[in-house]
């Protein structure tokens, strides 16, 4: 990253916030009369033109102004930002008056909160069911050959899964198989629930009777797939339509094809779930041309010390990002308290 003296600083921070309220290029006569340097327009004029040269700025099409690139925004929040806690009015946009009826319904409810307080798309994905720990299950026949599976976590998450058989169960076959899970296996988690019955299962599947290897069968559908049950909740993608970055029909396209795209958004959301804090990704660090004119700014959430989901928000890259980090900050802090709670 290059290294820039104070007068540089100035400029490049005074364009990227002028850029972040208007949308609209930054000349050197606005920075001159109302920049925090009492220096000519000429002199401005030089200072952009090296900060051109170290690529922190650029020209859009024959605009006297310039534009942060995507280095000035990281060299931005880098060096040049002072990131705070959440304003005590956001805070209490977040007080909600009436409890959710659901664990589902309040992760909707936050992802709603953040996009309407940063105008952007707010999301959530909620924790794998595996990481939870079960609260009940219960098998009921769909039809001969398809079995319902509900699982309730101790945190409140219902899942539903279909699961097809090979053969028709005995619905007795499947209430008794719930009741087996229910009396062993209540409070552990889905991936002790693996462990204890698929592996015991698989050393002795030969000797069990027909309860038990529908079990070990059910068992090793649900619970095989580490990423079985996580859901993503994603509010406010109405909001691009306002905002100039995608006035161009086309671009509007492509990123609602990217929104579309499973695989690609879920790879972007488990770099999000790595690691602890929040993560900054400007344009092109998301790693796809159609979003470039995005920003992503995530944090992961936490049951037990361990990481279990992330949230955040996507919007424009030209986004206030001290406001976004404080609200992806604080509702991190937020789903965290709230799984804890539920779970003691």
């Amino acid at each position: 990253m290059s290294f820039l003296n104070e007068r540089e600083e100035s400029v490049l921070k005074t364009i990227i916030e002028e850029y972040v309220k208007t949308s609209e290029p930054v000349g050197s006569r606005y920075i001159s009369k109302s920049g925090p340097l009492r220096l000519s327009a000429a002199t401005i004029r030089n200072i952009m033109s090296d900060l051109e040269e170290k690529g922190l700025i650029e020209q859009p099409h024959t605009s006297a102004g310039r534009v942060p690139s995507d280095s000035g925004y990281r060299y931005y929040i880098d060096k040049l930002v002072t990131f705070g806690s959440i304003e005590d009015d956001l805070v209490e946009n977040f007080m909600d008056r009436n409890a959710p009826s659901s664990v589902n319904d309040f992760f909707k409810g936050v992802s709603q909160k953040m996009s309407k307080l940063t105008n952007s798309i707010g999301f959530v994905v909620t924790p794998k069911l595996n990481t939870m720990h079960l609260k009940h299950i219960e098998f009921l026949p769909f039809n001969p050959t398809t079995v319902i599976a509900i699982i309730v976590t101790k945190s409140g998450i219902v899942h539903n899964v279909l699961l097809d058989m090979e053969k028709p169960v005995d619905p007795s076959a499947l209430v008794r198989a719930s009741n087996y899970l229910n009396e062993h296996f209540q409070n552990k988690s889905l991936q002790e629930v693996r462990l204890h019955i698929l592996d015991d299962m698989r050393e002795k599947k030969e000797k069990m009777d027909n309860l038990f290897t529908n079990i070990y069968d059910i068992g090793n559908r649900i619970f095989s797939n580490e990423d079985f049950g996580t859901e993503i909740y994603v509010e406010g993608t109405s909001n691009v339509l306002g905002m100039p970055e995608f006035t161009d029909v086309k671009k509007l396209k492509e990123l609602y094809s990217i929104f579309e795209e499973k695989h690609f958004f879920g790879e972007l959301l488990d770099r999000c779930t790595r690691e602890k804090g929040v993560q900054i990704f400007v344009g092109s660090e998301i790693g796809k041309e159609e979003i470039a004119e995005m920003g992503l700014v995530s944090n992961s959430y936490t049951r037990g010390g361990q990481i279990v989901g992330s949230l955040g928000i996507i919007g424009p890259k030209r986004m206030s990002y001290p406001k976004v980090v404080s609200v992806v900050d604080y509702t991190s802090v937020l789903i965290t308290k709230m799984l804890e709670k539920l779970s003691e």
